[in-house]
């Protein structure tokens, strides 16, 4: 529901409303403090701002449609870094895990070869010292 139009006095040298027939004038003008007779409708109740010609107010209530793009960026940046964060979490794997002998990754290719090394040196020097006491040096009873 509009306001209706109301006749205000406003002061001619500050423009501000007079309220009775005295009016303390805040203005540095030499100007003579004059009687202007307007119409008002006051401000709208919608968007709270002043309504000078009815006919053609429009209101345009405040939108959060920036912080919501703002929001959606964001939310989308986010996703797509965590996105790359479980790529790169799932491209990254332990070379002792890897099961791809034709693994081009340098860490890979360099524990396989160490690997295998270790072992087949390793399995050949021990096979040659051996253990000499063998079973009987186990504290723990075997049968056989």
């Amino acid at each position: 529901m509009r306001n209706r139009p109301r006749l205000v006095i406003t002061c001619g040298r500050c423009g501000k409303p007079r309220e009775g027939l005295r009016h303390d004038c805040i203005s540095n003008s030499s100007r003579r403090a004059t009687v202007k007779p307007s119409v008002d409708f006051g401000k709208c109740e919608t968007c709270k701002k002043p309504v000078g010609n009815p006919l053609t107010h429009v209101c345009k209530p405040k939108s959060d449609f920036k912080a919501r793009k703002a929001r959606a960026a964001r939310q989308a940046t986010e996703r797509e870094r965590a996105k790359a964060r479980k790529k790169r979490q799932a491209e990254a794997h332990p070379p002792e895990s890897c099961r791809d002998d034709d693994c081009p990754r340098p860490y890979c290719k360099t524990y396989k070869a160490g690997f295998k090394a270790g072992y087949e040196r390793g399995f050949s020097d021990g096979f040659s010292v051996g253990f000499d006491a063998g079973v009987a040096s186990c504290p723990r009873p075997h049968s056989g």
